[in-house]
């Protein structure tokens, strides 16, 4: 069979899907069978498993998919199973991260992001028996985390808790969303992977973060291609962010620092470190971080916005 004729193939599975999944996967199937790492052909087969609501197998092909070349067609649709699973917090880091691989998805992402955080609000605001305070507090934090606000989200949801101990639960499942979006604006580089010695350790960060989901046994692998390459930017300032997740905040600032010391223009580190420092409410040093990324145009907007929440906490206090 010629290349083009393969490639019409697959375009006549995907059109298929829609009308017979079941043709359609047993297509997709029978062209795996001579190009089984094909992503597209992993990708289809997903999709048609996903018609016939037969999402464990479509997940698995998804991950395949993923594991070949992360690409953002698998991510969406490793998005999609999640919110089916009740699993938010991973359906909002997967939609984020289909984005940061092509940014032609952001409206579609919104959308399906909205789902999900729609799903989670209605979860707590209207099945609960919070004091009126507290769902108060609740609903202001929510307000913030949509305008990206995370300082203030993460302080309205602690003083819901001090106000009504019953709600703690329903609140920490929204500070674990703030903690997941506050992830995916974490800047980063994508690792070498030029350097033999330490290839397969970073492929298998990359399987434990993004497929097995795993940041725990993510942040051990990271510790290992640190005591093999101690000065490897890019694992400290990943190892920075995953530390974030389990609200290390002053381990993941060492590592922010020690990039810094290696590379002072590593602007990601410097601009994830302003972030943290906000959440610990170091509001002066944060700002510092901000003001000097003010100076560089490529990281000028999204400083500027995260200064000007630093100053009004700033100004509340004063």
């Amino acid at each position: 069979m010629s290349q083009e004729n393969f490639e019409n193939k697959i375009d006549e599975a995907y059109e298929l899907i829609q009308y017979d999944a079941g043709l359609a996967l047993k297509v997709f199937e029978n062209l795996l069978k001579l190009d089984p790492d094909n992503i597209d052909l992993l990708n289809g087969k997903g999709s048609a498993l996903m018609k016939l609501k037969r999402f464990s197998e479509a997940e698995e092909c998804f991950n395949k998919s993923v594991l070949i070349n992360e690409n953002s067609c698998a991510l969406l649709n490793k998005g999609i199973i999640s919110k089916h699973k009740n699993e938010f917090q991973s359906a909002l880091k997967f939609y984020d991260r289909a984005v940061q691989l092509d940014s032609s998805l952001c409206n579609i992402a919104l959308i399906l992001k909205n789902e999900v955080i729609e799903a989670i609000d209605d979860n707590i605001l209207n099945y609960n028996s919070f004091s009126n305070e507290s769902n108060e507090y609740i609903k202001r934090g929510i307000d913030f985390r949509d305008e990206g606000k995370f300082c203030d989200a993460m302080e309205c949801f602690r003083n819901a808790v001090e106000c009504d101990l019953a709600c703690k639960p329903s609140v920490l499942a929204l500070m674990e969303e703030v903690k997941t979006l506050m992830f995916n604006e974490f800047m980063f580089k994508t690792p070498d992977l030029d350097d033999e010695a330490i290839y397969d350790l970073k492929m298998q960060f990359f399987r434990a973060l993004l497929v097995e989901e795993d940041p725990a046994k993510a942040l051990t692998l990271m510790d290992f291609i640190l005591d093999i390459k101690g000065n490897d930017l890019d694992t400290l300032n990943f190892k920075g962010c995953i530390l974030f997740l389990f609200e290390e905040y002053c381990e993941a600032i060492l590592c922010f620092d020690k990039c810094l010391d290696i590379d002072g223009q590593y602007y990601y580190a410097l601009f994830n470190k302003g972030l943290v420092l906000g959440i610990m409410s170091e509001f002066k040093e944060a700002l510092l971080c901000f003001e000097v990324l003010l100076k560089e145009h490529k990281y000028e907007e999204k400083a500027e916005f995260y200064r000007q929440e630093i100053l009004e906490k700033i100004d509340a206090i004063s």
